[in-house]
């Protein structure tokens, strides 16, 4: 597929048709009733979708090493290019013969031939019907699970994993570079692009590689993170907030346009005063209420009784354990626990949340917590306000 705009509803509508094909592939045929993924009025997929575009001198992860937030050595966009030019490294001359010299080009090569990268970070929501019903069926018992929930869990991440590399092969027009971030890629270049010394623990604890997909959806404005530290999107629809959660995958596109600074196409630039914005946004220890108040996330009081819906419901006891109290103070027997922070930053506790859940899944192949995420999708306290200006806001700190 050849001549995809570049902007929010080019990419989106290619993505949304690859929803649709997988849809009449064998291992995703379910009833229209039983969708997976959530669908709007005429049955299609509603792909929520945010496109964001930098140079290529532009630092991703700049006041974000912390081993405690997205990891001392995420990939940024030189990690990235070197894991293309890596895998498209010429191997034979003019004539057809084997090159002697097989390297890849390096990123001064990228500088020099591209103008800047674009990032789509895209989210496929699932069904809001299937995460209701999961929050009715394990109410009330904290070892509960629903196997339909699981089968939507692995349907839905599956099924934008294949949606991602299909849309990346339709935007590759023979002058771009183009990455599709699925697991398999995210996996692959955590290994070859990032040195062994920089992995894993080095990293920081239970990342799950070295590119963080929600923290790029959150730098792109797709949604917000909550007191959960999951990535969900609130939006004003027909005067009710709608709340979206599911998978995120993106796509990376080195191309050789200039960034676009003016929000053209929703498009948009991700400038020093939107990341500070979003620094006091995501530190819940700030109850500041002119911070506060932007936020979709209730968990801090503000005219309202706050929420904490998913902390009340956490089984292990995981998401007391890594969040400040909504004074913004830590609790004792959380706050004394000075081997889990770094530079102030608190590590969510993995341990008492991964070893609850790997213990019952050892057990029950198709059993499956999430009630974190389904709580807060299904129960959590709305705030219009913040779902009305956080996207405003960002159209107001996002041009260059």
């Amino acid at each position: 597929m050849a001549n995809i705009k570049i902007s929010v509803d080019g990419i989106s509508n290619v993505f949304k048709e690859k929803i649709v094909e997988l849809q009449e592939e064998p291992e995703f045929q379910w009833s229209l009733a039983r969708t997976t993924y959530e669908t709007d009025e005429d049955g299609k997929p509603l792909v929520k979708i945010a496109v964001g575009n930098v140079p290529l001198d532009y630092d991703l992860w700049a006041g974000l090493r912390n081993p405690a937030v997205a990891g001392l050595h995420p990939a940024g966009l030189p990690e990235i290019w070197e894991f293309y030019a890596n895998r498209r490294r010429p191997r034979v001359d003019e004539s057809g013969r084997q090159t002697i010299f097989q390297v890849p080009r390096s990123y001064d090569y990228a500088r020099k031939n591209y103008g800047r990268a674009v990032i789509a970070s895209v989210m496929l929501p699932f069904s809001s019907k299937v995460v209701n019903d999961y929050v009715e069926a394990v109410k009330g018992n904290a070892k509960g699970s629903s196997h339909k929930f699981a089968r939507m869990y692995n349907d839905v991440n599956l099924m934008i994993n294949k949606a991602t590399v299909r849309t990346a092969i339709d935007l590759v027009d023979g002058e771009n570079a183009v990455l599709a971030m699925d697991n398999k890629t995210v996996t692959a270049l955590s290994k070859e692009a990032i040195p062994e010394t920089h992995q894993g623990l080095s990293h920081g604890p239970s990342k799950g590689g070295n590119y963080p997909q929600k923290s790029i959806a959150a730098l792109l404005g797709l949604g917000q993170f909550g007191i959960s530290r999951l990535l969900f999107r609130d939006e004003v629809v027909d005067g009710e907030v709608r709340r979206y959660v599911g998978p995120i995958r993106s796509v990376i596109l080195f191309d050789k346009e200039e960034p676009v600074r003016d929000g053209g196409g929703g498009v948009m630039y991700p400038t020093e005063p939107w990341r500070k914005y979003l620094f006091s946004l995501y530190d819940f220890s700030n109850t500041d209420p002119g911070v506060n108040g932007g936020r979709f996330c209730s968990y801090i009081p503000l005219n309202d009784g706050g929420c904490g819906k998913c902390i009340d419901c956490c089984p292990s006891g995981a998401e007391y354990n890594s969040a400040p109290s909504p004074d913004g103070g830590y609790a004792d027997d959380v706050g004394n626990q000075s081997h889990r922070f770094w530079e102030g930053k608190l590590q969510f506790d993995y341990a008492s949340c991964c070893d609850d859940r790997g213990q019952l899944s050892t057990l029950y192949p198709e059993w499956s917590c999430a009630r974190c995420v389904t709580i807060c999708a299904s129960e959590g306290v709305r705030r219009p306000e913040a779902a009305k200006g956080f996207y405003s806001r960002m159209d107001e700190l996002t041009k260059g």
